[in-house]
């Protein structure tokens, strides 16, 4: 199969182009057939390669049947710019545009004029973030573009006066997938579309802002958004959302859990259904199934919700059900960080770090050489471990020790901490796909372990245990 990666150039920019292009055979031929599929093409791939031996109906016609793929952009969080010079740019745009119908649809804004504004009243800007989501096999499923406010400018007390909103933990996500499982009860997975628009701001905190640069509406450039509703990126729309969604949920007769602000209980004489919100993930388990069916239709009464059926990915984690056993794995997300951090090619390893090491902290007191600062400053040693604690917290805690020692070295980390780090994740490449399996025969039980060492610590001669 042939890959291609061609630039896409908008057709407001074609005569530009066309200006450039050296007048020979091959341009004149390509361009005469462009001609055809003008009308009907806003966004068309023309950065050809001078040696391209196929007519332009034979080049999409190859697209079409797969014999040429196109081949993708492998950061899967570009800025919009270079979302905009990806060969997958036309897919970034078209999601784009249906986001940007999303504030329309559920009257977040109104237009404005410039002079309308209250005096001394800031102007929020705004930024097109995006993000390609993939399945739990890696495959590509959307391409998410969001307009998000830049919050960082909001100043306290002026613009917003409280932030704090609770979010599921996922200790409490892993207890639900274990009662389920364990009792055989019916799991599902609902996600509320956009969810932060949904959050009505206090008239005390009604924000205004620029329109998404290149999507203004004709004729109305230079007007405002007046948000109603909390949008993407500013400071209090996880917790506008949060208390939106916590209304709706006890009208139904929801409880929530007193030590678990995300989880909620409804029993009644019909059945028991538990769900955890995590943001706008909902993951419900109920018995009997049918009051899972009840909450969703309870869920699209109020907003437009994603079914998504059972459970089996969410979070970068892949969820199998198996009879009274529930397992979950992130092998789709350890694969793309062996290839992020470049040991695609790595020799795997039998245990995550190597016995009885015992690594140090360097002395602060003697100078760093240049080789070494440079080499610190272009290692990514944060985002490695970082990476590897999310691995660590959610299915793996056969890795959970390696990682809490490497993580207190984020501030001074040498070559021995990065090759540990290195360690740790070809570790993970042998065994990528390793699951947690929870559930298992009822009665449910908890049970705990814990261990410790005596002074074992180099630095501080500090024991160190675990549970």
């Amino acid at each position: 199969m042939r890959t291609a990666r061609l630039p896409s150039i908008p057709e407001a920019h074609l005569s530009t182009f066309i200006d450039d292009l050296p007048a020979d055979d091959f341009t004149h031929a390509f361009l005469s057939e462009f001609s055809d599929f003008r009308g009907t093409h806003d966004l068309l791939p023309l950065d050809v390669p001078r040696n391209f031996d196929s007519s332009l109906h034979a080049f999409l016609s190859d697209i079409e049947t797969g014999s040429l793929e196109p081949e993708c952009d492998a950061n899967d969080d570009p800025s919009w710019r270079e979302a905009l010079a990806s060969p997958d740019r036309e897919y970034w745009i078209a999601g784009a545009r249906e986001e940007l119908r999303s504030p329309e649809d559920l009257n977040v804004f109104v237009l404005v004029p410039r002079s309308c504004l209250p005096y001394g009243k800031r102007i929020l800007k705004g930024k097109l973030v995006c993000k390609r989501k993939r399945d739990s096999t890696g495959k590509i499923t959307r391409y998410k573009v969001r307009y998000v406010a830049k919050g960082y400018a909001q100043q306290p007390g002026i613009d917003f006066t409280k932030t704090t909103a609770p979010t599921a933990r996922l200790e409490s996500i892993r207890t639900l997938l274990h009662l389920a499982g364990s009792l055989r009860w019916d799991i599902q997975h609902f996600d509320v579309k956009t969810a932060f628009l949904h959050g009505i701001l206090p008239d005390a905190e009604m924000a205004y802002m620029e329109q998404a640069p290149g999507f203004e509406v004709p004729g109305k450039e230079k007007w405002v958004m007046r948000l109603m509703k909390s949008i993407y990126g500013m400071r209090q729309a996880s917790r506008q959302w949060n208390q939106t969604f916590h209304k709706a949920v006890t009208k139904w007769g929801f409880t929530r859990v007193p030590c678990e602000w995300c989880v909620y209980v409804r029993r009644s004489q019909t059945g028991t259904v538990i769900f955890a919100v995590h943001v706008d993930d909902i993951f419900s388990i109920a018995d009997p199934p049918e009051e899972n069916a009840r909450f969703r239709d309870e869920l699209k009464s109020e907003w437009e919700i994603s079914d998504l059926g059972p459970a089996k990915f969410a979070l970068g984690i892949a969820i199998e059900r198996d009879g009274n056993t529930t397992s979950l794995s992130q092998t789709a997300f350890i694969d793309r960080i062996v290839e992020q951090f470049g040991q695609a090619d790595a020799h795997s390893v039998d245990t995550p770090m190597v016995a009885g090491l015992q690594l140090r902290r360097p002395d602060k007191s003697v100078p760093v050489s240049p080789d070494v600062a440079e080499w610190i400053a272009r290692t990514p040693y944060r985002e490695l471990i970082g990476s590897l604690n999310y691995i660590a917290i959610v299915t793996r805690p056969d890795i959970a020790f390696a990682v809490g020692c490497l993580a207190s070295y984020l501030d001074c980390f040498r070559i021995e901490h990065w090759t540990a780090a290195v360690r740790v994740l070809r570790y993970l490449k042998g065994t990528r796909t390793l699951s947690l399996v929870l559930g298992g025969s009822p009665p449910s039980s908890l049970v705990s372990y814990s261990d410790a060492d005596y002074a074992n610590c180099k630095d501080t001669s500090r024991s160190i245990n675990g549970y």
